[in-house]
């Protein structure tokens, strides 16, 4: 007992280096855009302009002509299995429709940053503008576009309460305690009220980044910046519908997460241009991207109704709470936490 009480005495109250503090400071510590084996090529990926329209034709060909590129992929070149944290909605890339600035359309893998920025401007995409919606409410209208007509059919992960029958809704939670109706004609006095929480990005420094080099016998060597690495495998492994031993995650330290590095994000893509160009494929965000297409907090609209007794006692409360969750359900909280979320595009 004295030796413990003497060791609480020497570390309680005193400053005590982080573990990893020395190797930050001093730029030892490696992170995922620090990774580059021999020959590694750099990724880019070309975004959607419009909030929604349909993909009438992708034209590659001034793309694969540039001195420097060695791989360009479309939806044609990947796997049409949609990809999800909770609800599995999102394409590696957009096959038929896009649905919000940001979009991926296609990827380039090339020498060096600036062949493969190039290579991305030279992809020829002609779109068929669709209306598109932008706020959660006007989302669930029935007049609004459907952005996902097939989502009864798609598959759940993390996600229990699914949506069906809904008008762009992803899912629906329920809670209750006590009669509400009661407590409201017990109150002296009722008040209504409307707020709007705004969409927040996890700020971390270190943007979206990956490295994924296929090995000779066909493995996946995976760098990341990831918050769950074994998680991340699990779903890529779903993915490809490869044994797991074929999937090798290599853990880097993280640059900040915040819960917004949790997604396979472009570890797919990645894969796939490393398959096609027998090199390893590295990508990492521009944080226009980021901000673009991103994974962050989402906008909220909330609807309180509360009643107080006549010395100001609250007696029963109401809340309806709507969650702007984008054009796709995937990246959305577990809905435990929230009421409902509205699909939109932005």
């Amino acid at each position: 007992m004295k030796n413990r009480a003497e060791s609480r005495q020497r570390a309680v109250g005193r400053p005590l280096p982080r573990i990893e503090g020395r190797d930050k400071v001093t730029g030892k510590t490696r992170f995922t855009a620090d990774v580059s084996p021999s020959a590694t090529l750099w990724g880019k990926v070309l975004r959607s302009p419009l909030p929604h329209a349909r993909i009438l034709n992708i034209d590659i060909g001034k793309a694969k002509k540039l001195p420097g590129v060695r791989a360009v992929i479309t939806a044609r070149d990947v796997s049409p299995r949609l990809v999800g944290k909770g609800l599995k909605d999102i394409p590696v890339l957009a096959r038929e429709r896009v649905l919000f600035i940001g979009d991926k359309v296609a990827a380039v893998a090339a020498v060096d940053k600036d062949v493969a920025e190039e290579a991305v401007s030279l992809i020829d995409v002609d779109y068929e503008e669709l209306p598109a919606v932008f706020d959660p409410l006007e989302a669930m209208e029935p007049g609004a576009p459907i952005l996902h007509p097939d989502y009864d059919s798609y598959e759940m992960a993390e996600v229990r309460a699914k949506a069906v029958g809904l008008h762009n809704v992803q899912s629906v939670v329920r809670a209750s305690k006590g009669d509400v109706e009661q407590g409201f004609a017990a109150a002296a006095h009722i008040f209504e009220h409307i707020f709007r929480t705004q969409i927040v990005h996890q700020g971390y420094i270190e943007p979206v980044a990956c490295l994924v080099e296929v090995d000779g016998e066909g493995r996946a060597h995976i760098w990341a910046a990831q918050q769950s690495p074994f998680s991340i495998r699990d779903k890529f492994v779903d993915y490809l519908s490869q044994p797991k031993e074929t999937i090798i995650f290599h853990p880097v330290t993280v640059g900040g997460s915040f819960g917004g590095k949790d997604h396979l994000l472009d570890i797919p893509l990645a894969f796939y241009l490393s398959r096609e160009s027998g090199r390893p494929v590295k990508i990492v965000r521009s944080y226009s991207e980021e901000l673009m297409a991103g994974s962050p907090r989402h906008p909220s609209v909330i609807f309180l109704k509360s009643g107080v007794t006549k010395d100001g006692r609250l007696c029963a409360r109401e809340a309806r709470v709507v969650y702007n969750g984008g054009a796709y359900g995937s990246f959305k909280p577990t809905p435990r936490a929230h009421m409902n979320g509205g699909l939109t595009q932005g």
